[in-house]
């Protein structure tokens, strides 16, 4: 009996000594990055994968890039070849196909980046592939704010706030490429695949992203959008149960996006680093990168808060609505204070929340809205954790690093490609925070 209970001990002792060493050696850290340049973007995606190759992977980092070119090319460098190749970025790799660990330019389903089943594929393969304590996920593309479908170029066509003044060169052959992909609509997109036309509703995101939730038992760690518009509480509204953390941006981002290469120097240095800590080391080198020359911003959510905001806000349009004869001019007065934003490219849909609630409460004196603007304030300011913002951006639209839905007027609502999204009885990918809350509500009232 002693020599039985002697040899379950040892056998104890030794299966805990393999979990240690597996868990040793265990990546900290794995950056799961949705690079989709098949589109006018291509120049700009060889350009950030170069950035993450000055560093890249390490025993304690995983960097793995899902790469789209077009069959149309804006460039032929890195050896023009076309189609999805996925690496496991290394320090001075090229983006060239004898340097990827999976061609799928053979593989139709999983080579179109409009398709849910290639994000989901993507997604599964680095969580077996690269298993890592804590994850990030990048959807690299244009950005469409709360409908985000993975749709088209039209957003590179205003050099002032897509390209830096040392890039004209590459504006010029970005807004050659751009004319000859067909309109697919309004800023509700991310990621278009020019080759396919397919994109993405935010409702598949969302079901992948749950989906690798499910798959880790826990949270993603960090969802980011190195994309235009996509700081919204609609955005962060459906991520509130399969992601931690959100990074994005209320306005259009330049053409060259994020700066990866300070993003990973920190990262590799100090692979410990918190999801937090990352996040804030991604809006620092965006916010070193463009500084105050451009309408930039980049804001990181909390999306724990995200539904406890979005109920605030409810709570406040009930408000409105309960008074609206006498509190539609405060709500007006206080909602031409603000430029929305992506407006320099004929955009207006979206404008920054907390400065918003922060106006309106400035304009009324009837105690329900008030009270409620100022707990939906409350709310909006503890989601937000980290904010960046240039002076311009502030000086204009108040960024203070979450946006919302809300047009100025009927004929900007109208004018919006994709306001069937934001009509509660839609049911062509409808959108969860216009199903689950009230906002929406109001403004079928207000707009009228």
């Amino acid at each position: 009996m002693k020599f039985q209970i002697a040899k379950l001990l040892v056998s104890i002792a030794i299966m805990c000594l393999a979990t240690n060493s597996v868990l040793a050696d265990t990546a900290e850290w794995t950056l799961m990055v949705f690079m989709n340049g098949k589109n006018s973007l291509e120049a700009d995606a060889l350009a950030n994968f170069r950035e993450i190759a000055a560093i890249g992977s390490t025993s304690k980092v995983n960097v793995v890039v899902e790469m789209g070119r077009p069959s149309a090319h804006v460039t032929h460098e890195a050896e023009g070849w076309s189609g999805v190749l996925r690496f496991n970025v290394k320090k001075g790799q090229a983006p060239v196909p004898a340097s990827a660990v999976l061609d799928l330019r053979r593989n139709p389903a999983l080579s179109d980046m409009g398709s849910p089943a290639a994000l989901d594929d993507f997604i599964n393969w680095s969580l077996e592939k690269y298993p890592a304590k804590k994850y990030m996920l990048v959807i690299w593309n244009h950005g469409q704010g709360w409908r985000f479908q993975m749709a088209d170029d039209e957003s590179i066509r205003d050099a002032s706030t897509r390209i830096p003044p040392t890039d004209r060169t590459m504006f010029t052959r970005l807004s050659q490429a751009a004319e000859h992909t067909p309109q697919v609509g309004g800023y509700r997109a991310v990621s278009f695949d020019d080759d396919t036309k397919h994109f993405l509703y935010n409702s598949d995101v969302q079901k992948s992203i749950a989906n690798a939730s499910s798959r880790l038992k826990r949270k993603l760690d960090i969802v980011g959008f190195d994309a235009c518009l996509m700081s919204m509480l609609e955005t962060g509204y459906g991520f509130r149960t399969s992601a931690a953390l959100m990074v994005s941006s209320e306005e259009l981002e330049p053409g060259p996006g994020w700066d990866y290469t300070a993003i990973m120097g920190p990262l590799v240095r100090t692979p410990t680093m918190t999801p937090l800590d990352l996040s804030s080391a991604v809006v620092a080198a965006y916010k070193n990168r463009y500084g105050d020359h451009h309408m930039t911003t980049l804001s990181v959510v909390d999306l724990s808060k995200i539904e406890a905001t979005a109920d605030a806000v409810s709570s406040f349009a009930d408000a409105l609505l309960n008074s609206i004869d006498s509190e539609r001019a405060k709500v007006e007065q206080a909602r031409s204070k603000l430029t929305t934003y992506g407006a320099g490219d004929g955009l207006y849909t979206s404008i920054d929340l907390p400065s918003f609630l922060e106006l309106y409460i400035a304009e009324t004196t009837e105690s329900a809205s008030r009270t409620r603007a100022q707990a939906a304030l409350d709310l909006a300011r503890q989601t937000v954790v980290i904010n960046y913002a240039s002076a311009t951006s502030v000086r204009a639209t108040g960024s203070k690093g979450i946006a919302i839905y809300f047009p100025a007027s009927k004929s900007d609502f109208d004018a919006d490609p994709y306001k069937q999204g934001y009509v509660k009885t839609n049911s062509d990918h409808p959108v969860d925070f216009v199903s689950h809350e009230r906002w929406s509500d109001f403004l079928q009232i207000y707009l009228r």
